[in-house]
């Protein structure tokens, strides 16, 4: 039989006796009547089991075999002391070097007696080949020896030892028994390792020895633990016939095996003849069977053989009362697992650990007051709850939002010195975040640290996401930085999650840099990652970067799913391309969903082709796929832009027959076209069917009346009106502010305006580009004396800063304090005026007040700069915001670049490049932006090639199709220009 390859011995433990101890009792043993004598007295309560083997093992002359066995009964008979697998291992060393006479059996099972664990069994095993090696076949053990060593081996489930100990049986010239074998069969059976079980069952038989129960079980037992169960019942129904009774223990094991596999019908009927078979079901049996009905949802079939059990002549013990409650509790009905607990109480049969965490999990799930009131009585009864106790608990009342009841049941777990673990606090954590508490997340995290624990990265990653979604990226990075610091990897979710708040902080150029970071990590980004970044290029209507994006990942084997479309789609339509999207969909063959075709429909409608958008509607629905009520709205908003309210409400009446609730987003739309048509009544009835239906007014629904009462000069009902709003718990946005501060200055209400800017900041609305210049719009006008029309649009060509000081002062008047937003819109609008200097000046001014600016400062200056030549200025910039730690745009390097290359400053140009490849961007972007769409569409062949070449003696990471872009753009350049130097010849 082909012997099992042997595992590595490990390292013989280190000696924890006492040198001068063994030296002494070596000395002392080594006399007459050595026992009598006052020196052994006096040492004899400081030898151990490590002292006797070190004695035994003691180079150069080491004792006698005689002597050394003497010793080692006599000391074991010395009350309190007990020799190790140690002490008999050196014993049997001595002896078999020696070959001296000796019950090696007697001491060989007395080893193994001793041994309590796997790592003891190894060393019975080494004990047993030495003997062999060292004492040849005249010291060879018994086949029972061997037999207690192999049932010993088998507890510990040491089968390859087991198979080394049968190899050295059979060396030793023994015949394996029925003992022999059965044990090897059932040991590899209960492993799994069927095919060696039916190695020895196969030896068994060619021996001549006959088959019993135990054999057949052991065979039952591993068909089943290998999932073939039709063998396993083939060899229950064919036992008899090999001559082996059937008892209880045969059928259970192929109970449970039918019930693991949710074959419980099959199991009742085995249940049955096995009462036929004389063969009385065991409680473990009936236990199995409970089990099983519950597992495949018969709760009420497993609670009537509960139920019949004291019929049966059964005592139901705490585990089948427990199987019960379990199945109660995962079917949610935890009453009836309380009615469990109450009958076992009233049998004599008391609830256990398992009883009461089985119930608390279960009743965790909606019902955690009463859950922690269990808790509670079972502590009282003497139940000590753990971490998976309180854990529970702590989740069932995150579950059901009530953080406060969560920290409190976190702190009582703390005062009963039970510590949280990761599961616990991961728990809390994720509550905490999706509930905006992430200042508590942040300090939970540094409670992990106090406790010892290392945060795993979905905790980590969990913080980072609930910063990103509340905007706070830097506070994201940090965490993410403490989590590389702390040797923590982040995975797919951490890099998606900082690249969509990165994309929401308007850094796409950060997050593209992501991209390479994480290939760096030996991760690779998924559909999510790339649709994200995808959906950045987007909102920057940067539409060849996406779609070079959605070749890249298609390029990487990820296939584009449903997200990914609609992410471009929607925003080829906003950006009125919807043409282009649909014929993108066709080309790839998409399958339009509802979010699609609502897409397409509204880039159709916006585009003035509303015939085309209400037949897609009709295709739509004949496609199966129904319109909702925002598909509608979009055709509606459509319709009125295009002044057709008269073809827009019969739609209405089209939803309504198809059975879809008019949205708020719908009435909005009409009553702001019955607005602008003077159709105020029927705007205002509009309004009361919308309230009446159920639907509450929006913001933007209440801006549509006041922006009407502003127009005809009622601020008193506009003013009214946001009142209203505030009171009906509808906060106003920064449209309607700016509607109504628009409004006051057309009435010349500057006072007013001004208080409103006031009550805007107050309510936490932050102010924008236009609302300054609606104020300044209006604060120009009104110190012209009214003799001049401005228009906000243009006010920004001719407005002189003396106007700008003003204006500030004002707001510092109303209480207002300027900030890095109020600069920031103003140097804006001077920025789009090409006026460098006055927002230079500007730029001063609020440094001199102590305000540092911001990255969205310096990317508009840098811009400016570059469109009116001062490149010197922009590099300037460029060198400030990285000192402020900002990183530039590389749209920002891409005008630079371009534009000194224009001016024929390349050696700047280059040098410029080379910085940047050396900053953290991600250089498939970097081809993109700069050299393919900056330099080669500006002319600069030449030095384009040129940073080519640098960023490959650089050795960038650009992939093959980025590579391949560039390099066509080029030749397709250069042919371009040799056609043209050839037609100038001419």
């Amino acid at each position: 039989m082909p012997r099992l390859p042997p595992v590595p011995r490990p390292a013989a433990a280190a000696s924890t006796s006492t040198p001068d101890i063994v030296a002494e009792l070596g000395r002392i043993i080594s006399t007459r009547r050595w026992n009598k004598g006052a020196a052994y007295k006096r040492l004899a309560p400081s030898v151990t089991a490590a002292h006797v083997a070190d004695l035994f093992r003691a180079p150069p002359a080491p004792l006698h075999p005689a002597t050394a066995l003497a010793y080692f009964e006599w000391v074991g008979r010395r009350p309190g002391f007990r020799h190790t697998t140690a002490s008999h291992a050196a014993l049997l060393q001595l002896l078999a070097r020696r070959r001296a006479p000796a019950n090696y059996d007697k001491l060989v099972v007395s080893m193994i007696s001793c041994s309590d664990t796997a790592e003891d069994m190894r060393e019975v095993v080494d004990a047993i080949q030495a003997i062999r090696r060292t004492g040849g076949a005249r010291l060879a053990l018994s086949p029972k020896c061997y037999n207690f060593a192999l049932r010993s081996l088998s507890r510990f489930d040491m089968t390859e030892y087991m198979g080394k100990v049968y190899s050295q049986l059979v060396q030793d010239g023994l015949l394996p028994d029925t003992v022999t074998y059965n044990t090897m069969i059932m040991a590899y059976c209960k492993e799994g390792s069927l095919a060696v079980a039916q190695r020895y069952f196969q030896l068994l038989r060619e021996s001549g020895m006959e088959l019993d129960t135990f054999t057949c079980n052991a065979l039952v037992l591993g068909y089943c633990r290998t999932g073939d169960l039709r063998k396993a019942c083939w060899l229950l129904l064919m036992m008899p016939l090999l001559g082996c009774r059937r008892n209880e223990y045969s059928y259970t094991i192929v109970i449970q095996g039918l019930c693991e596999a949710r074959c419980v019908w099959e199991s009742l009927v085995l249940l049955s003849m096995m009462q036929q078979d004389a063969c009385s079901p065991n409680l473990r049996t009936y236990t199995l069977l409970i089990k099983g009905l519950c597992k495949e949802g018969r709760i009420d079939d497993a609670r009537m053989l509960l139920d019949d059990l004291p019929r049966r002549g059964v005592v139901p013990s705490v585990r089948t009362y427990n199987t019960m409650i379990d199945g109660y509790c995962k079917s949610g009905r935890t009453k009836d697992a309380l009615g469990i607990k109450s009958l076992m109480e009233g049998n004599g049969c008391d609830p256990d650990d398992w009883t009461y965490n089985s119930l608390i999990h279960g009743l965790c799930d909606g019902k955690t007051d009463e859950a922690e009131e269990l808790l509670n009585s079972a502590i009282a009864r003497g139940f000590t709850p753990t971490v998976v106790t309180f854990t529970n608990i702590i989740d069932g009342y995150c579950k059901a939002e009530r953080i406060d009841d969560a920290l409190r049941v976190k702190n009582i777990m703390m005062s009963s010195k039970c510590k949280l673990d990761l599961q616990a606090y991961g728990v809390l954590i994720n509550v905490l975040v999706k509930k905006d508490r992430i200042k508590e997340a942040k300090e939970t995290l540094n409670e992990i640290f106090a406790n010892g624990l290392a945060p795993n990265v979905v905790i980590y990653t969990s913080i980072i996401d609930g910063y990103c979604k509340l905007g706070k990226v830097g506070a994201a990075l940090d965490v993410f930085k403490l989590m590389e610091r702390e040797g923590c990897r982040p995975n797919v979710w951490t890099y998606s999650s900082l690249i969509y708040g990165l994309i929401q902080d308007q850094k796409l150029h950060k997050a593209m840099a992501l991209i390479t970071t994480m290939q760096e990590d030996g991760i690779t980004p998924g559909v999510i990652t790339y649709t994200t970044l995808i959906q950045g290029q987007c909102n920057r209507h940067d539409f060849d970067n996406a779609f070079r994006l959605f070749e890249m990942m298609e390029q990487n084997g990820l296939t584009p799913d449903e997200q990914a479309y609609n992410v471009l789609t929607d925003a080829l339509c906003k950006s009125r391309r919807a043409e282009e999207a649909y014929s993108f969909l066709v080309r790839k063959g998409v399958v339009l969903t509802e979010v699609t075709y609502t897409s397409l429909i509204d880039g159709f409608s916006k585009a003035g082709n509303t015939d085309f958008a209400a037949t897609l509607i009709e295709k739509m629905i004949n496609e199966g796929c129904k319109p909702d009520s925002y598909t509608y709205s979009v055709l509606l908003h459509a319709l009125c832009k295009q002044k057709k309210l008269h073809q827009a409400l019969p739609i209405l009446d089209q939803m309504t027959l198809r059975g879809i609730k008019c949205n708020i987003v719908s009435y909005t739309i009409l009553i702001d076209e019955m607005i602008r048509e003077g159709k105020h009544d029927h705007a205002k009835r509009l309004f009361s069917e919308m309230t009446s239906s159920g639907q509450k007014p929006s913001a933007t629904t209440y801006t549509v009346f006041i922006n009407s009462y502003c127009k005809i000069g009622q601020i008193e009902e506009a003013e009214h009106l946001i009142g209203e709003m505030e009171r009906g718990g509808v906060s106003p946005d920064v449209v309607t502010y700016n509607i109504f501060i628009d409004g006051c200055g057309h009435m010349g209400y500057m006072d007013r305006a001004f208080s409103t800017l006031k009550r805007m900041i107050d309510a936490s609305c932050e102010p924008n580009y236009w609302t300054y210049c609606l104020l300044l719009k209006h604060f120009l006008k009104t110190s012209l004396g009214n003799a001049h029309y401005v228009d906000a649009s243009g006010l920004w060509n001719w407005v002189e800063l003396d106007t700008v000081w003003q204006l500030l002062d004002r707001m510092v008047k109303y209480g207002v304090n300027p900030t890095v937003e109020t600069y920031g819109s103003i140097i804006a609008g001077f920025c789009k005026a090409t006026r460098l200097e006055e927002a230079c000046v500007l730029l001063d001014r609020m440094c001199g007040k102590g305000i540092s600016p911001n990255e969205e400062i310096y990317t508009m200056l840098i811009k400016c700069c570059c469109d009116t030549k001062h490149f010197k200025k922009a590099l300037s910039f460029v060198s400030n915001m990285i000192d402020c730690g900002f990183q530039p745009h590389l749209e920002s390097y891409q005008y630079l670049i371009t534009g000194l290359c224009d001016e024929g400053d390349y050696d700047k140009a280059k040098s410029l490049f080379c910085e940047l490849l050396g900053m953290d961007y991600n250089h498939n972007e970097v081809v993109w932006k700069i050299l393919n769409d900056g330099l080669l569409k500006a002319g600069h062949l030449n030095i384009c090639s040129q940073l080519l070449s640098a960023m490959e003696n650089r050795q960038c990471h650009v992939n093959s199709q980025t590579y391949a872009m560039v390099t066509n753009s080029m030749h397709e350049a250069s042919g371009s220009v040799v056609s043209e130097l050839r037609g100038e010849a001419a």
